[in-house]
């Protein structure tokens, strides 16, 4: 990668010769134009750009980049009230994209509440994870980890938590586990105690001590569930907001400034529980978090309605638009069900393209749904209207299915929710070689892991946490560059924001991770647990840590003082 040695600026900023430069190398017009409100330097920052260009300082405005280049010439932009950051020499990336996530289920599936062990390979640190968020809680919450993201043959004592341990951890909070590699939930005694059952309640698995074991089922499973939604029901609609503000900032420390929200809101803990929490679904705390200013990430959405046939869509989209909003919060159209295969399907795509919605459809058939697609395309040309599919099944799409969709102009967002298990998952180089859009992305939340880099390991080294099982071939692997751009800028698309993100470039939305160590460096097995230091959406420090900390307060400066071009001490 190259280091770009003269700051780029805005076509709009342009400077002709015979405006001429200052003795700094910095335009003379660009110079007369409104300082800037950040500006990082002294770093190492990958723009993604179409050369892979590698500049060394960046300054925004009002959201959006303005200059990059050599250190020196951009923080000549500096006036007062810029806000200048030594990078002390750190890799800077655009924030990372997932393609595919149910990240708003968050709100009323309240993440607070949660324990995620997805990166967690230590029996010990998974049991002191509970112990923490039974600290930061109130007695009698309850306590989750849903089964999607972890299996327990990736911990190094690949056994399952006990009844006794759990009861341990968590004395004052009911707490249900699931997992890959077990059957079951795992509770403790404070779930027993809430739920009103006892060692002889039926669903109350015994060792052969008579003593629980922690596994319930039947029943007693079925109570469980009901009670963790009527705990979530009483949640108000700003306590789900906070709960959605408790994720942004968790994906934020992991490096993620966006995602393509596949939408709906089934319940994780229990099969039967169907669409849970109409009263108060996931948009509306989603909606009412966006209007508080509380956003520290972008979402674009589809909504998922739990398809029933073209003629209930008609009925339940009469009223709607699509795409509608900004690009923090935009809404698309239809989203993710399983309904190629049903008789009217191709009237819905028609239908969908009159309206001019943008579509996500998902695994199922794949040609059904490409048939479908054409039949939309019939009407209206979808490469117009942003229309992808998400998470095919393994060995999906092949070749034949890729010309089908280069020549509709839609795209694959390809997931790696198989991968994790161990299985080969969806044909990711292949995908990309065949030149259809592509953006990578997690399935997370109920049955994948969404931590970003994670992925990215996933997809580089085809290694998995599970010893010696191998997740993505060495034929669809992609390499380090190939994976962040299937991960930033080539996502852009999906969201309805090409051209406007993805990449550190002029004119462009600062989104941008200043990372723990250097993707490009760092040995492979250690990619998975890198994580943003510094995190900055829309021009905004959202996330702070190391010796960027003090960047989550507002610097307090003497009144009068000025920010000058020696003031290198602070951040």
């Amino acid at each position: 990668m190259k280091i770009t040695t003269a700051c780029t600026i805005a076509a709009a900023l342009a400077f002709t010769a015979a405006a001429g430069a200052s003795p700094s190398g910095v335009p003379a017009e660009l110079k007369r134009a409104d300082a800037p409100d950040l500006i990082l330097y002294n770093g190492r920052i990958s723009t993604v750009d179409t050369d892979n260009s590698t500049v060394e300082a960046i300054a925004i405005r009002d959201g959006m980049i303005i200059a990059t280049g050599r250190s020196g010439p951009v923080r000549a932009l500096a006036r007062q009230g810029t806000r200048l950051v030594h990078l002390n020499g750190r890799r800077v990336l655009p924030g990372l994209i997932d393609g595919h996530l149910h990240g708003m289920r968050n709100a009323y599936h309240c993440f607070t509440q949660t324990v995620r062990l997805d990166l967690v390979t230590s029996r010990t640190a998974a049991l002191s994870a509970y112990a923490a968020k039974a600290a930061s809680l109130p007695a009698g919450r309850w306590i989750w980890t849903t089964s999607g993201g972890w299996n327990v043959n990736q911990l190094d004592t690949p056994v399952v938590f006990t009844f006794s341990e759990l009861s341990a951890v968590a004395p004052n909070n009911p707490l249900w586990i699931q997992g890959s590699g077990f059957a079951g939930a795992r509770v403790n005694q404070a779930a027993l105690t809430a739920l009103g059952l006892t060692v002889g309640s039926p669903g109350v698995v015994l060792d052969a001590s008579g003593r629980p074991t922690g596994q319930l089922t039947g029943a007693a499973s079925t109570a469980a569930n009901q009670a963790i939604i009527a705990q979530l029901d009483t949640l108000t609609l700003e306590e789900r907001a906070a709960c959605l503000a408790d994720y942004m900032r968790d994906v934020n420390r992991r490096g993620m400034t966006a995602w393509k929200d596949a939408g709906g809101n089934q319940a994780p803990w229990g099969a039967g529980a169907g669409e849970i929490g109409d009263r108060f679904n996931v948009r509306e705390p989603t909606m009412h978090l966006y209007r508080s200013g509380g956003f520290t990430a972008r979402i674009a959405y589809h909504d998922m309605s739990n398809y029933q046939g073209f003629k209930q869509v008609a009925v339940d989209t009469r009223t709607r638009v699509g795409p509608l909003g900004d690009d923090m919060f935009r809404y698309m159209g239809p989203g993710e069900d399983t309904m190629a295969t049903d008789p009217d399907y191709p009237d819905y795509t028609r239908y969908a393209a009159f309206k001019r919605f943008s579509v996500e459809t998902h695994v199922g058939n794949l040609n059904a749904i490409l048939d479908g697609f054409e039949a939309g395309n019939a009407v209206h040309p979808i490469s117009q209207l942003i229309w992808s599919i998400a998470h095919p099944g393994n060995g999906q799409p092949d070749d034949t299915q890729l010309a089908r969709a280069s020549a509709l102009g839609i795209g694959f967002t390809l997931t790696f929710s198989s991968v994790r298990n161990g299985q080969t998952g969806p044909r990711f180089r292949s995908t990309m070689q065949s030149g259809v859009r592509m953006c990578l992305a997690s399935d997370a939340m109920n049955v994948a892991p969404y931590a970003p880099f994670q992925n990215l390991w996933y997809v580089t080294t085809g290694q998995t946490l599970l010893p010696g099982v191998p997740g993505v071939p060495e034929s669809e692997r992609l390499t380090r560059q190939q994976a962040l751009r299937h991960a930033t800028v080539e996502c852009a698309w999906f969201l309805g924001q090409e051209r406007r993100l993805g990449s550190l470039e002029v004119g462009k939305h600062a989104d941008l991770i200043v990372l723990s160590d250097d993707y490009f460096s760092v040995r492979d097995e250690a990619i998975k647990d890198i994580r943003s230091v510094l995190t900055v959406v829309g021009g905004r420090i959202v996330h702070a840590e190391a010796e960027f900390a003090t960047l989550n307060q507002p610097k307090k400066r003497p009144k009068g003082e000025k920010r000058g071009d020696d003031d290198d001490d602070d951040d």
